[in-house]
């Protein structure tokens, strides 16, 4: 009789725990999607009202399911199983975090163009554009690899400003990379504006003297001055003018350095291109040791490559540029002093 009891009590122990577990289940709410944390620190609160309490600091790129959503809010879920609330803002969707990742993979195979930093707080973007899904953030004086230009036409009432039938106001995005604290590696489209150049400090008041904008810069080679020790060859490409321009840049310098005048000297100019980045630049193997360069120039054929050779202080373009006349550079030495 004690066992039919005992017997009785479990199965219905059982029956009410399954019960009550298909209820606790069924209350839970359903997952609707994914996303991922697209900021640093980022705070999950406890509702989405004007009075709420933090649950927890999420860390950039954690993985979380989405269960809801309510205006500009969304209601997650953490690897920790804690529920609460986040702005959509400040989310990566999933499947912009697999183009992120293969952003990554592709600047990995990249040429650095420059190199600079942050001006102010920045937002990464995956693409060039304002409107384009933010990625990530870097805080001002971040240091970042410059790989890529891009344009894109201004969002905002920016166009609307200058009246019907303007065309559209257009502005340089920078594909970078950096590597930062919060989010480690990480590359993404930034805003130029916004990415000060960190030109060579010997160079960057006789750059802007001659009005150009840098836009690429490579050491080719380097000598020996006897007294400063060794002293490295540059050359820069630039532009001038306003931003939204289709060519990346449209004029070239090779800067060398004097020992005689312990000072560096304009060794090359070529103007009237439309170059397009990237610019390779490669020594090489053969007994002439040469340092070469080239890129892709959009001429009034069609693009082209252009190749480059320098040997001691002299450059010479290995490939006509097009029509006769158009886009040969000119060997000079010319002192930088002012």
């Amino acid at each position: 009789m004690v066992r039919r009891i005992l017997i009785t009590l479990v199965l219905v122990l059982v029956a009410s725990g399954a019960a009550i577990a298909w209820v606790w289940w069924h209350a839970q709410p359903k997952p609707i999607g994914e996303a991922y944390v697209g900021m640093a620190d980022l705070a999950l609160w406890d509702g989405n009202g004007p009075v709420r309490r933090r649950i927890e600091a999420l860390p950039y790129g954690e993985k979380l399911v989405v269960l809801d959503r309510y205006g500009d809010s969304v209601e997650v879920r953490t690897p920790k199983g804690n529920s609460g609330w986040v702005d959509q803002g400040d989310l990566i969707e999933a499947a912009t975090w697999q183009r992120l990742g293969e952003l990554a993979a592709q600047v990995r195979a990249m040429t650095v163009q420059a190199r600079g930093h942050t001006s102010v707080l920045s937002n990464l973007h995956i693409a060039p554009g304002r409107t384009s899904a933010r990625v990530g953030q870097l805080r001002r004086n971040t240091p970042v690899e410059i790989l890529a230009r891009g344009v894109a036409v201004r969002g905002g009432g920016g166009n609307a400003a200058r009246g019907p039938g303007a065309r559209p106001r257009k502005e340089d995005w920078l594909l970078v990379r950096a590597r930062t604290e919060q989010m480690g590696e990480i590359a993404g489209w930034v805003l130029a504006d916004f990415i000060d150049d960190d030109v060579p400090g010997q160079l960057g008041a006789y750059i802007s003297s001659t009005g150009m904008r840098p836009v690429a810069w490579f050491e080719l080679t380097k000598i020996n001055d006897p007294t400063l020790g060794p002293k490295p060859y540059y050359l820069v490409a630039g532009t001038a003018g306003p931003e939204g321009q289709s060519c990346d840049f449209t004029m070239l310098r090779v800067y060398t350095w004097s020992i005689a005048h312990r000072q560096y000297e304009t060794a090359f100019v070529q103007n009237g291109l439309c170059g397009r980045l990237p610019i390779q630049v490669m020594l090489e193997s053969n007994a002439q040791r040469g340092v070469l360069f080239h890129f892709q120039d959009l001429g009034p054929a069609g693009a082209s490559t252009l190749t480059y050779r320098m040997q001691s202080t002299l450059v010479r373009l290995l490939r006509p540029a097009g029509p006769k006349g158009r886009g040969r550079g000119r060997n000079r030495a010319r002192s930088l002093r002012r």
